[in-house]
Formats: structure tokens, sequence, C-alpha cells
């Protein structure tokens, strides 16, 4: 009997293992061969998975962008609003971080590429979205408004550069104080 393989949750295990290459050494030591080697298996069987590097790169991006989409929806599931919202968002801890460096790198290899950059593009403009939806649901307003737009697109812009700034600030991570700055620098002052 064939043995039956899951081809997304194979590619989803391969990103993860990707993620931890790109988070530790950077995006210049992921290799097809460093991935299979971390994956127990061959290049030729990761090469069935994804076409080439840039495949990777993307799936590995996508998986991180995949996860704080998660992360983002079960604290506003948890009823933890605005400021736990960006709180599940921020590099407080190393999986976090983790998934942030690797957006650091993707969005370099993502300059010269338009479609990456595009893709990056849609990425933010979906957070904005997610942020503008529960500003209006906590303010109690009946719809979306400029200025609901403009504050969310603030707040997404913020914690971009919080997000940055904190991950190449290990140690700022492992302080609990850390976690009401960084979501005040993200909220600007506004009420959490």
């Amino acid at each position: 009997m064939p043995v039956l393989v899951d081809h997304e949750k194979t590619r989803d295990q391969i990103a993860e293992l990707a993620c931890a290459i790109v988070a530790r050494e950077g995006l210049h030591s992921l290799t097809m061969r460093r991935i299979a080697a971390e994956a127990g298996t061959s290049r030729a069987i990761v090469s069935t998975y994804f076409r080439d590097m840039r495949d990777l790169v993307l799936a590995t991006f996508q998986w991180v962008a995949s996860q704080q989409a998660q992360q983002f929806e079960a604290a506003q599931a948890n009823g933890l609003g605005l400021a736990g919202c960006v709180e599940a968002l921020l590099p407080l801890d190393h999986r976090r971080l983790d998934g942030w460096r690797v957006t650091i790198a993707f969005l370099g290899y993502a300059v010269a590429d338009e479609e990456l950059a595009r893709i990056e593009r849609e990425r933010i403009d979906s957070a904005v979205l997610r942020f503008e939806r529960l500003l209006v649901q906590e303010s109690g307003l009946p719809r979306p408004s400029a200025a609901t737009r403009r504050e969310a697109q603030r707040i997404v812009s913020c914690l971009l550069g919080v997000a940055v700034d904190y991950s190449f600030d290990p140690t700022a991570q492992a302080q609990p104080r850390m976690r009401a700055a960084m979501v005040a620098r993200v909220l600007g002052g506004r009420q959490a």
C-alpha cells in the first residue's frame, strides 16, 4: 500500500525548520542541502516540495506570517483587546523573535523582487485591516472610518518599527517590564 504524504503539512514542517536556520544564522545560511540535513532527508526529497530557493524562502516567510496571524487571532478570541493583540505580535519570546528575524530577512530579499514585495505589501494591508476591525469593534462604531483606518495604519507601522528595534536587542525581550513599554510604544499613548 502506498504511503500517503500530506504535501502541505510537509512543506510547513520544512518551512518551520528553515525559519530556525534563518533566525539563528541568517538567510545566507539557508540552502537546499542545509535544510535537507536539518530535516534528515535528501536534497532530492526537499526539491520535490520546493522548486528552488526562492520558493523555499517564500514558503518560510508565509509560514511565519501565518503564525503571526494566528497569534493575533488567538489574542482577539481570548478577549485580550488592542494591547493584547499588539503584545501577541511583539518579539517577546524566542519563537516570536525568530519570526521577526525571518520577516526582517525576507524584507531584504523582497526589495529586489516585485512579486515578493507585493506579498509583503498584502501582509501589511491585511494587518492594517485586522487592527482596523478591532478598533471599530472596541470603539463601538458601526463601521470603519478614515480615522480608524489611519490609526490602524499607525499601529501597524509602529509595530513593525518596534519589532525590528527589539529584534536587534534580544536582552530587551527577556525583561518583563519591557512588555508594557513595547506595547506603549506601539500604541503611542493610546489607552489600551
